[in-house]
């Protein structure tokens, strides 16, 4: 029996550089549709969803590879809209941030945030280790205080999924050279490549990504 997965994204779709990991998971018998909040959005359009400084923004990615910073308040509207699309032709929709949407769920009640998922991964997995948090400069900021309910002990190295391998690769390791027992890749960009890149430290890996791709199997069975 074919499945469809929606793939929610905050930026533009497709997003060729994470669906290969969930392919990857998933197999072929499950469908990947794909629908981005700034789809279809350029010049002027696009400029007036971008975060403006000292606003950190949500990171995501343009179509072009690109990264981009965007306001959040300007962009619920059109993420519930997307949102709204996959769900009426879709079996489950994977929101692909790692960030927390509630007001999402009214709009597509098949939402899952994998938010939720990586809270309770942490919570087993790190309660009483020390975790290397690896994700984009602009979140990090909130990052220990957010995690230390499910990880009391918290370090943090920048990287952004939408920069070079080799960045992933130097913040996890320095992660590890600090005492880091877990590295979570904290960004639904991280790809398996950016896995690889983290593993390669020497510490066991959680990548939000590919975390959400074996949920999504789980429930497709």
């Amino acid at each position: 029996m074919t499945r469809t997965l929606g793939l929610l994204t905050l930026g533009q779709s497709p997003r060729e550089d994470v669906t290969p990991a969930f392919r990857w998971v998933l197999g072929p018998d499950v469908q990947v549709l794909e629908r981005g909040a700034l789809d279809g959005l350029a010049g002027n359009d696009l400029d007036a969803l971008r975060a403006r400084p000292p606003e950190p923004g949500l990171e995501t990615r343009l179509r072009s590879g690109a990264a981009i910073g965007l306001h959040r308040p300007a962009l619920q509207a059109r993420l519930e809209a997307a949102a709204r699309d996959l769900a009426g032709a879709c079996d489950l929709v994977l929101l692909l941030c790692s960030g927390s949407f509630p007001d999402l769920e009214q709009a597509c009640p098949w939402l899952v945030q994998p938010i939720h998922l990586l809270r309770g991964a942490v919570r087993a997995l790190a309660r009483d280790r020390l975790l290397g948090v690896v994700g984009p400069a602009s979140d990090l900021l909130e990052a220990p205080a957010h995690w230390a309910p499910y990880a009391p002990r918290v370090l943090c190295a920048p990287a952004s999924p939408y920069e070079p391998l080799t960045v992933t690769g130097a913040a996890a390791r320095s992660l590890a050279s600090a005492g880091a027992q877990v590295i979570l890749l904290d960004d639904l960009g991280f790809g398996l490549e950016h896995r690889a890149a983290a593993t390669a430290a020497g510490v066991p890996v959680l990548c939000a990504s590919t975390l959400a791709a074996r949920l999504v199997q789980e429930l497709f069975g």
